[in-house]
């Protein structure tokens, strides 16, 4: 089964005070659905979804300008296509050119199908389709693909390709003490 992954804010989908259970809080949709051309970026992911989800973050974290924790929920493509949803495949913003083409925007939406998509995130996180990534993780997931030489250092954003570094120094230095 196919799954479209997208970086949210937990914290914002969980329940709070004066919402009911299975309310969607407008900061939750608002922070994380905000919309370009009245599109919305996801990113393929294949059973199972942590592996799957570790190719999202090394996506992500490359196509950024620093290293952050990250909270990724999935969600079937069918069950999109199911509410409506248009999907159209476009190049994913990411230097590891492998994963450029796993990139896919909800399209042609309006605020009823962006409703649709939000009540169909906040089920997988019901669901407990999600997965919060560690700084730590996420720089060991940059660190392995530059390792396996899926990119190169040279092609982050200096911010990212500065703490990737200070990482493998901090880590090789280490090494050299025991």
């Amino acid at each position: 089964m196919v799954y479209l992954a997208r970086k949210i804010t937990r914290a914002k989908w969980e329940s709070r005070e004066g919402f009911a259970a299975g309310e969607i809080p407008a900061d939750a949709v608002t922070a994380d659905l905000r919309t370009t051309g009245n599109t919305l970026s996801f990113w393929k992911c294949e059973l199972p979804p942590d592996d799957g989800s570790r190719a999202v973050v090394l996506a992500l974290a490359t196509g950024a300008d620093r290293i952050d924790r990250m909270d990724l929920v999935w969600v079937a493509e069918d069950a999109l296509l199911a509410q409506g949803i248009a999907l159209h495949p476009s190049e994913g913003r990411t230097p590891v050119t492998s994963l450029r083409d796993q990139h896919v925007d909800l399209i042609q939406l309006d605020l009823g199908r962006l409703a649709k998509v939000a009540t169909l995130l906040a089920q997988a996180l019901a669901r407990h389709q999600q997965r919060r990534f560690t700084r730590k993780e996420v720089i060991q997931i940059v660190v392995e693909a530059i390792h396996h030489d899926f990119l190169s250092a040279s092609e982050l954003d200096p911010g990212v390709r500065e703490e990737i570094e200070n990482a493998v120094a901090t880590k090789s230095a280490g090494l050299g003490h025991r």
